[in-house]
């Protein structure tokens, strides 16, 4: 029935219930979900408030109502929670049908699913698809037919349940909000354009479109800019604007006729759907019925084509990508940021390495969790003085979203067109305390966020990236599998850790002939007696044999030691020949003149 209305209607529906809960009940600190079993009354009265405003469709107040709201009650027996959760989802359908029923008018009532916290499937190892195919199941027992999942920043989990829905009730109606910046992405990195295609392309989804975060204005942008072609149906919800506090209450703005008039403008461009979240309120909805109650869907706006998405440029500003691509092998050398301001030994190396004929300078990004010199800054400062391609680390620890997409303009800017994607070494259990890890993405993820933005903001002129690769872990398969996600993720290289054995050797020409990809080969030389036993005993991921040790003293000359490291990296170079597209110095003690004499020694091939 509802398919028939929104062939002739624009379908208005509620505005928002958390937010307008808190409103009325601010100070007992309860969400509004709970308030289902504990203040029934009020969320029926709330539900009507927006059916005598003229919503059409009001959803469940059952955002939330999973098993981390059961968890985050102390409930931890799982039979318990299952029943709690169940017991509150029947709460809301009763209270949302009770307030529909005996209108004039149809009124459509939605189960309403919001995503589902990841750690609470790290909590009791469950499968994700499963807490939401039991959501699923109870509003199914309830009699729902028509299901909004809202605020979420990927697909994957609401095409499965879909699916599951229409298996289980074919003529059930699904509708599916993504959450996203004004800059178009979710939290998760991914485009809403992506996300967009992929919800017009599944059988199972009949409606999508946008919800929360952003206000009416930057919503109106972002639909706009998509291409909304198709049969499916689109749905906007934005928010009453920008969070602010007001007296130490968070709260939003209140600009009904403005808000009204943005919707307008929204539905111009073909949304079947409008309503609110955030902020919004039953006065907002009498406005939005006062423009639109009664209209018919306006005409899609056509497809806009970008064009040539798939002809990413990685090699226009590139010359190490270049030589990469062509089969050459590159030399790449790592330089370690200072920990102080002073800059001058990793300049002067970078000059004496540019001379040695050096492909390209990395920079790591705080290794070991020590904070260093900002490794995007230093690397447009040695490209802009040293004229060389630079690599800067990027480690997701330390920056959350807005920083990482902040950095990356800024090092577009600057001319850097390579990254190293790492997800970062931990913060030392005694620092963290006063050390927050933030972990907004790990390397994968951030991976993918890049390979969007390559595929929209830098389309012309394109970031190539590569990742680490730890040949020492003992699952070869599940080291393989976790390359093969990075290379999915648009990768372009691995750089590998240190490498000194045969059995090392052997392993990654197994991995590169798998899955044909890009290896820089680690070489690290050690450079005394010490700093092998360092490296071999404290250094996690790396593997040095009893054997190279055994050809350092204690008593060795710095000149010896440094003849026997050339020696042993040498070695391990000429055994890589056969698997190593390049090679990756790691530089220690910021000796560059044995990484030069090393280059220089190396027998052209």
């Amino acid at each position: 029935m509802i398919r028939e209305y929104l062939k002739e209607h624009i379908l208005i529906t509620d505005g928002a219930m958390g937010t307008y809960y808190d409103r009325k009940k601010s100070e007992n600190g309860r969400i509004a979900e709970e308030a289902n079993l504990l203040e029934p009354e009020l969320i029926t009265r709330i539900h009507e408030e927006y059916l005598e405003q003229g919503a059409r469709l009001i959803r469940t107040n059952t955002f939330a109502a999973n098993h981390a709201m059961a968890l985050g009650r102390g409930i931890r027996d799982r039979r318990e929670q299952d029943a709690y959760v169940k017991h509150v989802i029947r709460a809301a359908w009763k209270l949302a049908q009770k307030a529909a029923e005996n209108r004039p008018e149809e009124i459509f009532v939605a189960a309403d699913i919001g995503p589902v916290a990841e750690n609470l499937f790290s909590e009791y190892e469950t499968d994700p698809a499963a807490e939401y195919r039991f959501l699923a199941d109870c509003f199914l027992e309830c009699g729902a037919q028509i299901f909004n999942f809202e605020t979420f920043s990927d697909i994957k989990y609401v095409a499965k349940t879909a699916r599951y829905i229409k298996e289980k009730c074919p003529e059930a109606f699904v509708m599916v909000s993504f959450a996203a910046n004004r800059n178009g992405y979710t939290t998760q990195g991914i485009s809403i354009s992506r996300l967009f295609a992929e919800a017009a392309q599944t059988p199972e989804i009949d409606s999508y479109g946008c919800n929360c975060l952003l206000g009416a204005a930057h919503m109106y942008k972002l639909i706009k800019a998509q291409n909304l072609a198709g049969d499916k149906f689109i749905q906007v919800l934005p928010n009453s604007g920008y969070q602010q506090i007001v007296r130490g209450q968070a709260g939003h703005a209140d600009g009904v006729h403005y808000f009204a008039d943005k919707m307008e403008q929204m539905a111009e461009l073909g949304v079947n759907i409008i309503g609110g979240c955030c902020g919004t309120t039953p006065k907002h909805i009498r406005m939005l019925c006062e423009k639109l109650a009664g209209k018919a869907p306006y005409e899609k706006l056509p497809v806009v084509e970008k064009g040539g998405e798939d002809a990413v440029s990685q090699t226009r500003n590139n010359p190490f990508m270049a030589k990469l691509q062509r089969g050459e092998k590159v030399i790449a050398v790592e330089l370690d940021p200072p920990f102080n301001q002073d800059a001058q030994k990793l300049m002067e190396g970078a000059f004496q390495l540019k001379q040695s004929g050096v492909d390209i300078i990395t920079i790591a990004d705080s290794p070991l969790a020590r904070a260093r010199a900002d490794s995007v800054l230093l690397a447009a400062k040695v490209s802009a003085m040293v004229d060389i391609p630079v690599m800067p680390h990027i480690a997701c620890r330390d920056r959350n979203r807005i920083s990482m997409h902040s950095t990356l303009l800024g090092a577009h800017i600057n001319g850097i067109r390579n990254l190293m994607i790492v997800t970062g070494d931990p913060v030392p259990s005694g620092e963290r305390d006063n050390t927050k890890s933030v972990f907004d993405f790990n390397s994968i993820r951030f991976m993918e966020y890049v390979k969007e933005l390559n595929q929209e903001i830098f389309l012309q002129d394109a970031f190539s990236y590569g990742g680490a690769l730890n040949q020492n872990q003992a699952n070869e398969d599940q080291v393989m599998k976790r390359m093969q996600k990075k290379i999915d993720a648009g990768l372009s290289w691995f750089m590998t850790q240190p490498i000194y054995s045969d059995e090392e050797v052997e392993k990654l020409g197994r991995m590169k002939q798998e899955l044909n990809t890009k290896i820089l080969c680690g070489i690290m030389p050690l450079v005394s007696y010490r700093n092998a036993m360092f490296i071999k005993n404290e250094m996690p991921g790396i593997q040095v044999p009893d054997e190279i040790v055994a050809q350092y003293r204690p008593d060795m000359s710095r000149a010896e030691a440094e003849d026997v490291a050339a020696r042993i990296s040498l070695s391990i170079m000429e055994k890589l020949e056969e698997v190593a597209d390049g090679f990756y110095f790691m530089t220690p003690f910021n000796r560059v003149s044995l990484i030069t004499r090393i280059i220089h020694a190396r027998k052209p091939q």
